[in-house]
């Protein structure tokens, strides 16, 4: 068991992260870039839930779609305090934290230079790295 992570466009220049824990089926997007292709990625897949939506930084770009996924699936959203400059924060996160996604452990990075609290998400175990811009 592990990650499956699914990558599709969004906007017309990003891309969006559906994470999947094999072993829960607890389900994460990385980022909201915009709502409407997440709702129909995830239906692609036949998913019915977003559990978790993880903020990399609070550009609308990334984290402008959060209030209307929160509404429409109840998501819990994580991410770095600057994202409630534009946005819903549920969770704060800060580098050297850790988010469990069902029993998948994503490690906290601080990756701050794009914005000051950018924060990135690494799954060791799996060898992958969500860091957005």
């Amino acid at each position: 068991m592990g990650l499956k992570v699914d990558i599709f466009p969004a906007l017309q220049d990003n891309y969006g992260f559906i994470l999947r824990d094999e072993a829960s089926g607890k389900v994460a997007n990385v980022d909201a870039p915009e709502p409407r292709a997440i709702t129909k990625r995830l239906a692609v897949l036949g998913l019915e839930k977003l559990d978790y939506i993880l903020n990399t930084h609070w550009h609308p770009d990334h984290a402008g779609g959060n209030a209307l996924l929160k509404k429409r699936y109840g998501s819990q959203i994580y991410g770095p305090q600057e994202v409630t400059r534009i946005a819903p924060l549920d969770h704060v996160l800060k580098a050297g934290d850790v988010f469990m996604l069902g029993e998948t452990k994503l490690d906290i990075l601080d990756l701050g230079g794009h914005t000051l609290g950018h924060i990135g998400y690494i799954d060791r175990a799996g060898g992958q790295a969500f860091v957005a811009d």
